[in-house]
């Protein structure tokens, strides 16, 4: 076999291979469900469409979801995740406040209250969302809630947070609207 044959076998091969993958795909797929999801998020809950799928496409588990289903638990896998490292944040400044800082102690405390229910609300909406549990949707209502009276707690107090939590929060609040608007259509 002349080089010219054996360069021209390597490319069809090449081109085989490729066209072949699933990826170029499975990524087509999962960015049509994220797109569809964040513009029902926007038309829902007012947020900015390409935030929504900047901030969801990041996350791999997101983007390699499938289906709906499968979107659905990773988002809200996302959400657990934030809402673990705010109610951190929230028990290590509640641990600080309570050395003495007395500004924004009850303030704080229903911050950790409120990211503890997120925290379990989460853990149970990922359970739910493998079972088809129908209760999923009043879970996250509840946790939107919960979410709600810290942030609600923490502006009567004048507590401003640092960017990064506030980060935190708002994928936290995100992915929780997010998959509200897809447990509805499971």
């Amino acid at each position: 076999m002349d080089s010219s044959t054996g360069y021209a076998t390597f490319i069809a091969s090449l081109l085989l291979c490729l066209s072949s993958s699933p990826i170029p795909f499975a990524n087509a797929t999962a960015s049509s469900l994220i797109s569809s999801v964040c513009k029902q998020t926007q038309d829902r809950f007012g947020y900015n469409y390409n935030q929504c799928v900047k901030s969801l496409f990041k996350d791999i588990p997101t983007r390699s979801a499938s289906n709906l289903k499968d979107l659905d638990t990773s988002i809200v896998k996302l959400a657990l995740t934030n809402a673990q490292q705010s109610k951190a944040f929230f028990v290590n400044a509640l641990n600080t406040t309570g050395k003495g800082i007395v500004k924004g102690f009850e303030g704080v405390k229903q911050c950790v209250d409120s990211y503890d229910f997120a925290v379990d609300g989460f853990a149970f909406s990922v359970r739910g969302i493998k079972d088809n549990d129908k209760s999923v949707s009043q879970i996250l209502t509840q946790v939107q809630d919960e979410i709600f009276r810290c942030e609600k707690a923490l502006g009567s107090a004048e507590i401003e947070l640092p960017d990064s939590v506030s980060s935190t929060n708002f994928l936290t609040t995100l992915c929780r609207d997010v998959a509200f608007v897809i447990t509805s259509q499971l």
